[in-house]
């Protein structure tokens, strides 16, 4: 007998084949299961909105139909999120670009969201002046509703990528703010606030100073501060809750850094939404161990605080409620878009979860040095506890 054999060139093509035959086969079970679908490759980073089926001769004649019926078919294909990581890797790769939407490279790979670069390119000179003339009115009613009631009260700034290296991304766009005018914002928004008699911690200015530091305070391929820089904030805002109490209210906690590498978790936040297929994620990042201190007998443990602010405040939430021992923090997420207390995250919160922030006993209201005095939850907060 004569062996047959077969060339490994004839294998690939059959594999090939058999692999064409089966994408519509596979993206037509995903389509009809998609509890069982089937996905080749780890899923993409970030939110994407499914747009409705409009199943009218409107919807049809103007193309939404269609559109929306092509859009569910690509997103039904189980090759999908390796080709768009492939196409996104080849950009980087070879022309150094990141394809999400919003996300720009500074030198030295640093990346950055497009928002805070050009809110730190407007700044002006006089613009603090301006933002605090509408802040300080809802700010000082705030202030007064809670000390009014023998609360307690602290406004909180934190920082933001830009602003602790400008010269890594001021290049990328068109940038005619001053060095003065965007060095001068938020100290000056700080002093005014300081003068009306606000209690405001700068968190922003101490974190800027970190830069001697081995790491700074911002990672390669994230946009919140990293570990060492929100720990160093943490006991600040312990230490500035102590001194309006005039007593050891939170507890103290001390931490020991080292350093590690690939990033993780917030710190690769950036580098995750570019959805490549090799994330550039290993560069040397803080990790802390903390002393947690014990929380057992300790006042703060009865304290009911809520914590007020944006996506910089989560791991701050974090350490107060498991170093400081306010266990009892519920922590609002721009106010009105969730709440996480013990663990427990809540959504789509009412207007009775909202107002049970007029009886807690502690009040932290955090805004990024970005959109100082200007995010809409200042206002609510305001509404909220001036009603009555």
């Amino acid at each position: 007998m004569v062996a047959i054999t077969t060339s490994p060139g004839r294998w690939l093509r059959r594999i090939a084949a058999a692999a064409f035959v089966a994408m519509p086969v596979w993206t037509l079970w995903n389509l009809t299961v998609p509890s069982h679908a089937v996905r080749i490759g780890p899923a993409l980073v970030g939110v994407t909105q499914k747009v409705p089926f409009d199943l009218s001769l409107h919807g049809f004649l103007d193309g939404a139909l269609q559109k929306a019926a092509a859009l569910r078919i690509a997103d039904a294909m189980p090759l999908r999120r390796t080709l768009i990581r492939l196409n996104n890797q080849i950009a980087y790769s070879l022309f150094g670009e990141i394809t999400a939407p919003g996300i720009l490279i500074g030198r030295d790979g640093e990346l950055v969201q497009r928002g805070y670069l050009e809110e730190y390119c407007s700044r002006t000179i006089g613009q603090a002046d301006t933002m605090a003339d509408a802040a300080i009115p809802l700010l000082r009613d705030i202030q007064a509703y809670y000390r009014d009631r023998g609360k307690l009260f602290l406004y909180i700034v934190t920082p933001s990528k830009v602003a602790d290296m400008p010269d890594k991304f001021t290049h990328l766009i068109a940038c005619p703010s001053s060095p003065q005018a965007r060095a001068e914002l938020v100290p000056a928004y700080v002093a005014r606030l300081r003068a009306a008699g606000i209690d405001v911690l700068d968190l922003a200015t101490s974190t800027h100073a970190m830069q001697s530091d081995a790491t700074p305070p911002f990672p390669r391929g994230g946009i919140h501060w990293n570990e060492l820089a929100m720990a160093r904030g943490s006991r600040q805002i312990v230490e500035a809750i102590n001194a309006q109490a005039g007593r050891e209210l939170l507890s103290p906690f001390s931490f020991t850094v080292t350093v590690s590498r690939p990033a993780e978790g917030r710190d690769r936040d950036l580098a995750e939404l570019a959805n490549l297929l090799v994330a550039p994620i290993d560069y040397p990042t803080p990790k802390l161990t903390f002393s947690h201190p014990p929380c057992a007998g300790r006042e703060a443990t009865r304290i009911d605080a809520a914590l007020v602010g944006t996506s910089f405040i989560d791991p701050v939430s974090e350490v107060l409620t498991e170093q400081a021992c306010l266990t009892r923090l519920g922590q609002y997420f721009y106010l009105k878009l969730g709440r996480s207390r013990g663990g427990v995250r809540q959504d789509h919160l009412s207007e009775a979860d909202l107002r049970e922030v007029r009886d807690v006993d502690l009040m932290l209201l955090e805004e990024n040095e970005s959109l100082i005095g200007r995010q809409a939850y200042l206002p609510l907060l305001h509404q909220i506890v001036t009603t009555p």
